[in-house]
């Protein structure tokens, strides 16, 4: 089998490729313009939130977080699955649901 050296590229198609490239000005151009603005719905709209702190004993807290590291998480992520405040969130979301059913509150 004859073995033959690659085709030669002409000047006028390395020319055209360099006018096909943008340079960094075009690029710099592009990024900075960014996109538009996506309008807000209604349903997007946050709710106010307050702070307030909770004092919780070491140990809950460690048995939260047990709880915690039992939940899926990303199979390359070092961290756990769900946040310590959205796991306490879920918490006293479904103690107000079970609270509301008792006393017929909705």
């Amino acid at each position: 089998m004859a073995v033959s050296p690659p085709p030669r590229k002409s000047a006028s198609s390395s020319e055209s490729a360099a006018r096909r490239q943008p340079d960094n000005k075009q690029i710099e151009a592009i990024i900075n313009r960014g996109s538009s603005a996506v309008a807000p719905s209604a349903a997007a709209t946050p709710l106010p939130l307050k702070n307030f702190n909770v004092k919780l004993p070491a140990t809950m807290l460690t048995q939260i977080d047990e709880v915690r590291a039992q939940r899926p998480r990303k199979p390359t992520s070092p961290k756990l699955g769900i946040s310590t405040q959205d796991w306490l969130l879920e918490a006293v979301t479904e103690k107000l649901e079970r609270e509301q059913k008792k006393y017929k509150l909705r």
